[in-house]
């Protein structure tokens, strides 16, 4: 983990106790979208990258 994801997570954390319940919800559900939008990228790089390799 690099040194800015590390600050990032310790400012959601410091942050998180003074969120309301409805903040909180919205937080988790960034984080997944967040989270599998970078699946689905990785996921379609590795299916072109097997394109490119069977060519």
């Amino acid at each position: 983990m690099s040194e800015q994801e590390k600050k990032v997570l310790d400012t959601i954390a410091d942050a998180l106790p003074n969120m309301s319940e409805f903040d909180k919800g919205y937080l988790l559900g960034m984080g997944e979208a967040m989270a599998g939008n970078k699946e689905r990228a990785e996921s379609e790089r590795g299916e072109q990258n097997e394109i490119k390799e069977r060519a």
